[in-house]
């Protein structure tokens, strides 16, 4: 068994020495790319890229994000014996796969603050979307209208301020957080939290795809972090 999420701890990580070799996130800065958010349950909806597809490297393979969904509470726990109030998944697919292949998910958790460098990419994104009540009233096509994203903008910043922190993650195998539960999700979680200003977590919140899935036991397996 190897099922998600897990809480994730420094201590208990194995820091890795040349961490690139494992995953490289290769989303251009300030890139945008294309999409649609299907769904018409209040409790479950994702946004669907398009073709051209940001990709990654994991293991020296290419993979596309092609799904971003994101949950009211985080599922995954970073030193902490509590949630993060989101948590925001890129799931990604080999370049010529599908989702019945193994998936690479990249976790972004988010802590809501009144005040701070709170992520433009995801305030852009919520922004651009129909609402829920729009969804339920629109005709098929109209629900697939595209909208942009720009994946890189929506992780946590370096003290700059401004670059986007790309680098500083745990990983380990796990699961869906969601039915199936296959275990067939390599996972990535950034260490550090991004900012969601208390102003726009109502618009968030339209868009949060389901609760978290309680904690898993993390039983014989190994947790690996980038960082030292």
């Amino acid at each position: 068994m190897r099922q998600s999420p897990i809480k994730l701890t420094t201590d208990n990580a194995l820091p890795l020495v040349c961490p690139t070799d494992l995953l490289s996130i290769d989303y251009p800065l300030n890139q945008s790319y294309q999409g649609s958010f299907i769904g018409h349950d209040p409790t479950h909806g994702n946004f669907e890229l398009t073709e051209p597809f940001p990709l990654i490297r994991f293991k020296n393979r290419e993979y596309k994000l092609v799904r971003v969904h994101i949950h009211k509470k985080s599922e995954h726990f970073v030193d902490t014996d509590h949630p993060s109030d989101y948590e925001i998944h890129f799931v990604h697919v080999p370049v010529a796969g599908t989702l019945d292949d193994p998936k690479v998910v990249l976790g972004i958790l988010y802590r809501e603050s009144e005040t701070g460098p709170s992520q433009r990419g995801l305030n852009e994104f919520i922004k651009g979307l129909p609402t829920r009540v729009q969804l339920r009233e629109f005709s098929q096509s109209t629900q697939h209208a595209t909208h942009p994203i720009t994946p890189s903008k929506f992780f946590p910043l370096l003290p700059d301020g401004t670059t986007p922190d790309l680098q500083n993650w745990f990983h380990y195998e796990g699961s869906l957080t969601s039915f199936p539960f296959s275990e067939d999700v390599s996972w990535f979680v950034m260490q550090n939290e991004a900012l969601v200003l208390s102003s726009e977590t109502d618009d968030l919140e339209q868009y949060a795809e389901q609760d978290p899935r309680d904690l898993q036991p993390l039983k014989s397996r190994i947790v690996v972090r980038s960082f030292s």
